[in-house]
């Protein structure tokens, strides 16, 4: 039982980071993960206005109705590297992952007219996958001798590789969109927290959340499907892997 502790005892007496002198600035790290996506808005577009409909003015009115999300998974892999003399951020990570996203949404085609209205509605799931290169910066900051929390930001660019949906009943006016863009950049904040679990190796659950959606340039980052929109959320479980340093030369130092 007292073996744990007795082995990590020098190695953990002072902050995760920078590293102790024994290990190398930097190794790879495997994080997998689920994603989720939260309904974020409703939306709405007048199709057409004044439409002569057996005798009638009539307007047509589309509605997007984002329902619950969906679990689906993620996969990432990459490379970390710790500042020897760290100012405000303590490491830096990139990688390269795959990610899937899903959800539903509810529409509505409405048409009204002087003396009444006809509607129709139909149901949707759909999927989203993609490739996603991620560049991150972390500030650490230590909660216990074995424990750590973590924030920064970091960008994500997304490239689309498939895409795919079931609707019921099949509604014509859908099918004349495109659902989502191929590529975007995004701005993303990180949250964490560390465990040192042996010698070689740190547990770090974190939570990814969008700020900003660069390109193309929105105010807020979000899936959208069929311009109803949905919040992505990913909780990752990262497993970073330290490499001794025999010689002791290239291990970043503690101020």
């Amino acid at each position: 039982m007292l073996i744990f502790p007795i082995a990590l005892s020098a190695q953990l007496n002072r902050d995760q980071f920078p590293l102790n002198r024994e290990f190398k600035n930097g190794f790879f790290y495997i994080a997998p993960g689920i994603t989720y996506t939260l309904p974020y808005a409703d939306y709405s577009t007048v199709l057409r206005e004044d439409l002569n409909i057996a005798g009638f003015d009539t307007t047509v009115t589309y509605y997007v109705l984002p329902k619950a999300g969906n679990i689906s998974y993620a996969f990432e892999l990459g490379w970390y590297h710790s500042f020897e003399n760290p100012r405000f951020f303590h490491y830096m990570d990139f990688g390269l992952a795959y990610r899937k996203f899903s959800g539903n949404s509810e529409f509505e085609l409405l048409k009204e007219w002087d003396t009444g209205s006809s509607n129709q509605k139909a149901e949707s799931s759909f999927e989203l996958d993609q490739i996603t290169g991620v560049i991150r910066i972390i500030r650490s900051q230590q909660l216990g001798k074995f424990t750590f929390f973590t924030f920064g930001p970091g960008l994500n660019f997304d490239y689309r590789i498939n895409d795919n949906r079931n609707e019921t009943p099949f509604f014509t006016y859908n099918q004349e969109r495109d659902l989502w863009e191929i590529f975007n950049l995004q701005l993303h904040l990180q949250l964490g927290v560390g465990f040192r679990l042996t010698e070689r190796l740190i547990f770090q659950p974190q939570l990814e959340l969008p700020l900003l959606e660069i390109l193309p340039a929105e105010l807020h980052p979000v899936t959208r499907y069929e311009y109803g929109e949905h919040y992505p959320f990913l909780l990752s479980f990262r497993f970073m892997f330290l490499r001794k340093d025999l010689m002791n030369c290239n291990a970043p130092t503690f101020n």
